[in-house]
Formats: structure tokens, C-alpha cells, sequence
């Protein structure tokens, strides 16, 4: 994937400390009591920075006053504070990859910069956004901060990873286009209340943060294409967003139109059959080259248009977390409203074919966006040139003992895609195939 920068949250995230937050909010409460504020007018504190600015609205008290007070506590808190395991690890294979880095916290700048200079971390950051570098209006989750972040970085949000273990990191992220990491495991440093924010990875810790990097920095998608000048370039143009170029291997299976000259303009990699070779022949050229590239992840993704980059997305999660080594987009698990009956019908019974022999059942055996490993793609060998390929990759990685697993996904079916792919006629040519090359 095209990743030139990665945001990191700082507290709970990269380094934790012994005191919760709620003890932080107590002990503000206590304080704030002590100055003569009734109990009444301090309320939740949720969460404590906008709860002061509130407070001071409705007490007249100067709000610097009562912010030093939460400035202090959060300071003395970092003098107990420790990096995470795996923090300086994947700040180092980051940086080594040329990756950008930065911090965007809700701490103070003087509790930030007293837990970085602590544990030897400010160095490895270009941009260091405080919540006192920000107006209130900005702060995360409100998408400000990162935008300034970005900024100066000089890098576009489709480029840019965001990590925390919070829903206030996933929220700005997705706002700009962004994507996002939640750290789950982290106890230490979480903040006293949580959000409901889906993010589009999630690890328990910094070594399975490192391992999950590894992977999407070494993705290539395989993209199929005979005579699909029509879909093509808008299909590149969506994985460019969060695509290198060299990632992207368009397979022009024989084309008669221009659908080469057209994947070339694009600057991605373009393997090309003098003849028209099918499906099969398309993926397992696509495969073997991303073999050679030594690929962590292999992802297929249709050239006529038929599938969401969000969709393909979520394919990769559990490959690329390391839960599953072959994900399928499973349209009969997703929204099925625009899937014609026909291919509901053929889709069954292609499954089913396709069960007896991998002796796993795949609710969408068909479907052409699936994410595999890299380690899952090498066990398999492809023999069927044609569209019995979708089925042979789901039997042979089951035999191969990959685990699989499915994911729902909405296929966008337009005229032009419906003339595309299986029809009732191919479904019953596939499924004879399969009996005759698996019987052989």
C-alpha cells in the first residue's frame, strides 16, 4: 500500500502510564471543589478539557486558572509513565521504510513533551500537534488537528495511517479519508469513556502493529482485464488512492480493445497475453508475478467496475492482522437487492460443486474479490484457465489447509458488468470442468 505517513495517538497507544484517567478526573474534581465551585456546576468533566471551558463559561473563573490545574495533573502523571513494548521497534521500521511520523494527542504540550523526552521518543516524529496547538474546535475527534497535521507533512489523507486505541482517533481519520488502526490491548493510558468508531484494522499491540505494516507495506492487487477499456481507468483511479503503482498488475488477457493502452497510461504494472488466455490464465499470471515480488498480500480485484474500494478494504482485514490467510468478498452475505436471480441461482450451485471438492462450503465461490497471503497463494497451482479458476483457488488453498474466511460485500451491478462474468450456460460448463479435471 501507498504509505507515507502514519499519525500516532500518544497516550495509550505508544506509552502508558500507572494512573488511570478517572483517578486524573477525581483528583480535578477534588480540586476544582477546593477553589469554592459547587459540586452542581463541575458535573461529569467529560471529557475534562471541554468540560472546563464549559465550566469556566458558567463561573466566570478564568479558564487558564482552571486549566493549569488539569496541565499539573497531567504532567505529574507522566512522571510515571513507560513506552509501550514495541514502541520504539515499529517507530524504527517505520522510519525505515521513509515513512513520516507524527503525535496527535489531547495531552498538554508539557505533558507530551516531558513523556517524550523521558523515553527518548520526540526524535523520530516531523510534527508533534498538542492540544494546545489547536483551537478547541479543531482537537480530535473534530478533524482540525489532523488536517494541520497533513499539512505539514505535505502528504494526502488517502496516504496516511492513523493509530490509536480510541474512537476519537478513528473518527477524524474517516472524516479526511484516512485510514485507521485500533490498538486494542492497551489498558494503560485509555481515556476514562470510550466512542463507537469502526476502524479499518485493529491489532492487540505493537508487535502485531509491526506485522500488520509489514504485510500492507508488501500488497499488490491483480487485476484482470479482457477488453474492458469502458471500466478500467475509473477502476485504477480508485485503487490509486491507496495503491503504489508498481502494486497494481493489471493482467490484459489478449484485449482487443484498449484496455492495455489505457492501464499503461495509468503507470501500473501491465503483463500482457498475445492471446486471450481467461480468467484462469489471467490470475495465475497475475499470481506468480506477485510470488516473484515476494508479495505479503495478494488482492484480486474485478476490472469491470463491479466492486467497492471500500469493500476491498475490508476483504483484506483479517488477512492482513494476520486472523486468516484467505478472505473471500462474499456478495450472498452482503446486500444482494441488485443481484439478479439468475446468478443467485448459478452462484448456489457452483457452491455447492465447489463444496464437495474443498470440503469447505463458500457462500460466493465466484466472486472475484478475495485477499490472500502471500504464504497462501504460493500453495496454490492453477490448472483451469477459465472461470473454474474461482472455484480451483477456494479447493486448492482448503487442501493446502489456508485457513478461509468470508467477508460481506455489496456488488454494484450495471448493464455493463451483467454482461460480464458467469451466466447460466457458464455455470454449467464450470461445474463440468470441475468434475473432469478434480475425477482426473
Amino acid at each position: 500500500m501507498d504509505i507515507r505517513a502514519v499519525v500516532f495517538d500518544l497516550d495509550g497507544t505508544l506509552i502508558g502510564a500507572k494512573k488511570p484517567f478517572s483517578e486524573i478526573k477525581s483528583e480535578l474534581r477534588r480540586k476544582l471543589v477546593s477553589l469554592g465551585i459547587p459540586q452542581e456546576y463541575i458535573g461529569d468533566l467529560t471529557p475534562m478539557y471541554e468540560g472546563l471551558i464549559e465550566l469556566s463559561k458558567k463561573t466566570g473563573r478564568p479558564f487558564e486558572e482552571l486549566y493549569s490545574i488539569l496541565v499539573e495533573l497531567e504532567t505529574e502523571r507522566m512522571e510515571e509513565s513507560f513506552p509501550f513494548e514495541g514502541a520504539r521497534e515499529i517507530l524504527d521500521f517505520l522510519k525505515g521504510k521513509g515513512v513520516k511520523l507524527a503525535i496527535m494527542t489531547r495531552s498538554s504540550k508539557k505533558a507530551t513533551m516531558k513523556a517524550l523526552k523521558a523515553h527518548n521518543l520526540g526524535g523520530y516524529f516531523d510534527v508533534i500537534s498538542t492540544r494546545d496547538d489547536v483551537p478547541p474546535g479543531e482537537l480530535k475527534p473534530n478533524p482540525g488537528q489532523l488536517a494541520r497535521i497533513l499539512e505539514k507533512l505535505n502528504v494526502p489523507p488517502e496516504k496516511t495511517f492513523v493509530v490509536g486505541d480510541h474512537g476519537y482517533d478513528v473518527i477524524p481519520a474517516k472524516e479526511l479519508g484516512a485510514l485507521s488502526v485500533l490498538v486494542t490491548g492497551h489498558d494503560a493510558g485509555r481515556m476514562s469513556f470510550q466512542v463507537e468508531a469502526e476502524a479499518d484494522f485493529e491489532v492487540d499491540d505493537l508487535s502485531h502493529l509491526r506485522e500488520l505494516f509489514e504485510r500492507l507495506l508488501s500488497s499488490y492487487v491483480v487485476v484482470p482485464a479482457y477488453n474492458e477499456e469502458k471500466t478500467l481507468g475509473s477502476v485504477l483511479e480508485d485503487l490509486l488512492r491507496y495503491f503504489r503503482r508498481d502494486e497494481v498488475i493489471v493482467v490484459n488477457d489478449g484485449s482487443r480493445d484498449r484496455t492495455e493502452e489505457i492501464a499503461r497510461s495509468y503507470g501500473v504494472h501491465v503483463l500482457t497475453h498475445l492471446v486471450n488466455r481467461g480468467l484462469g490464465g489471467a490470475l495465475g499470471t497475475g499470481f506468480a508475478y506477485a510470488v516473484r515480488k515476494k508479495a505479503r498480500l495478494v488482492l484480486t480485484f474485478d476490472a469491470d467496475g463491479q466492486h467497492l474500494l471500500s469493500d476491498a478494504l475490508r476483504v483484506m482485514k483479517p488477512v492482513a492482522e494476520g486472523r486468516a490467510d484467505f478472505a473471500v468478498g462474499s456478495r450472498l452475505k452482503g446486500d444482494t437487492r441488485e443481484m439478479p436471480l439468475v446468478k443467485k441461482f448459478g452462484n448456489f450451485v457452483l457452491d455447492a460443486v465447489t463444496a464437495v471438492f474443498a470440503r469447505k462450503y463458500v457462500s460466493d465461490s465466484q466472486s472475484g474479490l478475495r485477499c490472500l497471503s502471500g504464504e497462501c497463494v504460493r500453495k496454490i497451482r492453477i490448472t483451469c484457465d477459465r472461470y473454474a479458476v474461482s472455484s480451483e483457488i477456494i479447493i486448492e488453498a482448503s487442501k493446502a489447509g489456508c485457513k478461509i474466511v468470508e467477508v460481506p460485500i455489496k456488488a454494484v451491478y450495471t448493464e455493463y458488468s451483467m454482461k460480464k462474468g458467469t451466466n447460466v450456460l457458464e455455470g454449467v460448463k464450470i461445474a463440468l470442468n470441475l468434475l473432469f479435471d478434480k475425477l482426473r
